[in-house]
C-alpha cells in the first residue's frame, strides 16, 4: 500500500481510500482558489485503472478550460433547483422580489420538466427553440410577451447560477428572446353581475365544506378573500400577500361617512385605495377567526402588525393553493369559463371590479388611480364598457 502511486499530473490528480472502503477516490484540481477541488469516486479498486480514470477526468477539465469552456458542469434539474433555494432564502429573508414567486413556478413547471438532466453548458438556441415549442404544446397555445419575459428571466436565473459556480462561462449563456403574442386586444375574463351574484352565493355553503380541516381552513378564507378583491379592484397576490391590519385605517370623507382605506403594495409601487362598504363586513369575518383580533373594535384592529389572510394557524397560504382552491369552486358552480371559452381565475375579480366601476360612472382617471395601472390600460382593455356608464360612487353596494 505504501508504494502504490496516488499522486499524478504534478499533484493536481490526487487518490485516496475512504475508511472501510476498498475503491479509489480522487481528488482533481480543475480551477484556482478555493472550491478548486472536485471529488469523484473512480470505482476501481486497482490503483492503475483508478488513476486512469482520474487522469482522463482531469485531462477532459484541462481540455475545456483550454478552448474556453468551463472546468466543469452540471445538469439543468441540479443548478435550477439551486436557483429556486436562493429564490425562496431571497423570500424568507424579506428582500426578495414579488415576482420571485412567478420565476419558481417557471423553473419547476416548466424549465426543469423540459431540460431535466441536460447539462447546462449545452443548452443552445436550438435548445430553446425546442423550449418554445413545449411550452406552446403544454398551455396549448402560444404564450403571452408577458410570460415569457417571466420565463425568460427565470432561466437567465438559473445560468446566472451555473456562471456563478463555474459550471458554464458566461459565452456559453445563449441569447433569450421573447417569442411571445402581444395582448393589446385580448379581453379580459370577468363576472358579470349576474354570474358573481351565482358566485359569492355559492361561496357561502362552499366555504363549509372540505374532507380535510386544512381545506376548510383555506376555503373559508378564500371567501372574503375573493370579496375583498372584487371590491377594492387590489391585485391578487402581489398586493394582498403583503396586506397588514394596521395597512388599514377608516377615512372620513366630507360628506362625513367613513370608508375603508388601504395601502398596498405591489407592481407599481405602494399606493392608497378605497374599499366599497361591504369590505368592512369580509375583515371583520377574517378577524373572528383569531382570539387576539375577533373582539377588537376597528380602532385597535387597525394596529396590529400582522398580516390579513392568514390561515387559522397563523400561515399564509401559498398563491398556489389559493388559486387552486378557486378553480374547483369556479368548476363546481359552473363559472370557470366565460362564454367565449376563456378560462377565469382569481384575477378576473380585478377585472369584474373595473367593469362594475366603469358600469357604475365611475371615471376611468379616478379609476387607474384606485387599481395603480394606467389609463391607456383602462382604455385597452375596458373601452367596450365606456359607452355605457352610468352614475355611482366607488362606495355603492352590489356585493353580498
Amino acid at each position: 500500500m505504501t508504494n502504490e502511486k496516488t499522486h499524478y499530473r504534478d499533484g493536481a490528480v490526487v487518490l485516496y481510500k475512504r475508511e472501510r472502503s476498498n475503491n479509489w477516490q480522487a481528488r482533481i484540481k480543475i480551477g484556482k482558489g478555493k472550491g478548486s477541488w472536485k471529488r469523484i469516486a473512480t470505482g476501481e479498486s486497482d490503483v492503475k485503472k483508478a488513476a486512469e480514470i482520474a487522469c482522463d477526468k482531469y485531462d477532459e477539465h484541462k481540455f475545456r478550460v483550454k478552448v474556453g469552456l468551463a472546468p466543469d458542469s452540471r445538469s439543468f434539474r441540479l443548478v435550477a433547483k439551486i436557483a429556486v433555494q436562493e429564490l425562496r432564502d431571497e423570500i424568507n429573508a424579506g428582500y426578495g422580489k414579488r415576482v420571485y414567486e412567478d420565476y419558481i413556478a417557471a423553473i419547476e413547471n416548466y424549465l426543469i420538466p423540459f431540460f431535466n438532466n441536460t447539462h447546462i453548458d449545452s443548452i443552445d438556441y436550438k435548445s430553446l427553440i425546442e423550449l418554445d415549442n413545449y411550452r406552446k404544446e403544454k398551455l396549448c397555445r402560444t404564450p403571452a410577451k408577458s410570460t415569457l419575459n417571466t420565463h425568460n428571466a427565470a432561466l437567465r436565473r438559473v445560468f446566472a447560477v451555473a456562471v456563478k459556480n463555474n459550471w458554464m462561462s458566461e459565452f456559453q449563456v445563449p441569447n433569450i428572446i421573447n417569442t411571445g403574442t402581444k395582448e393589446k386586444t385580448k379581453r379580459r375574463p370577468y363576472f358579470t353581475i349576474e354570474e358573481y351574484r351565482v358566485l359569492y352565493r355559492y361561496m357561502r355553503h362552499w366555504c363549509l365544506n372540505g374532507r380535510k380541516q386544512l381545506t376548510k381552513d383555506i376555503r373559508f378564507l378564500l371567501r372574503d378573500y375573493a370579496l375583498i378583491i372584487a371590491n377594492t379592484g387590489m391585485r391578487p397576490g402581489t398586493e394582498t400577500e403583503s396586506l397588514k391590519w394596521n395597512d388599514i385605517s377608516e377615512y372620513e370623507a366630507k360628506d362625513g361617512k367613513k370608508y375603508i382605506r388601504m395601502v398596498v403594495s405591489g407592481k407599481t409601487g405602494e399606493r392608497e385605495l378605497i374599499a366599497r362598504h361591504g369590505v368592512r363586513r369580509y375583515l371583520k369575518r377574517i378577524a373572528s377567526q383569531f382570539e387576539d383580533l375577533k373582539n377588537l373594535q376597528n380602532g385597535d384592529l387597525f394596529q396590529v402588525d400582522e398580516y390579513v389572510f392568514r390561515l387559522r394557524d397563523g400561515s399564509q397560504p401559498t398563491r398556489n393553493r389559493l388559486n387552486e382552491a378557486f378553480k374547483q369552486c369556479l368548476s363546481d358552480c359552473g363559472l370557470l369559463y366565460n362564454t367565449k371559452r376563456n378560462k377565469r381565475t382569481l384575477y378576473s375579480l380585478r377585472h369584474s371590479y373595473a367593469t362594475f366601476q366603469l358600469l357604475n360612472g365611475i371615471s376611468i382617471h379616478i379609476l387607474a388611480r384606485q387599481m395603480g395601472t394606467s389609463v391607456n390600460m383602462i382604455e385597452k382593455h375596458y373601452s367596450h364598457i365606456i359607452p355605457s356608464l352610468s352614475a355611482h360612487e366607488l362606495g355603492g353596494q352590489y356585493e353580498d
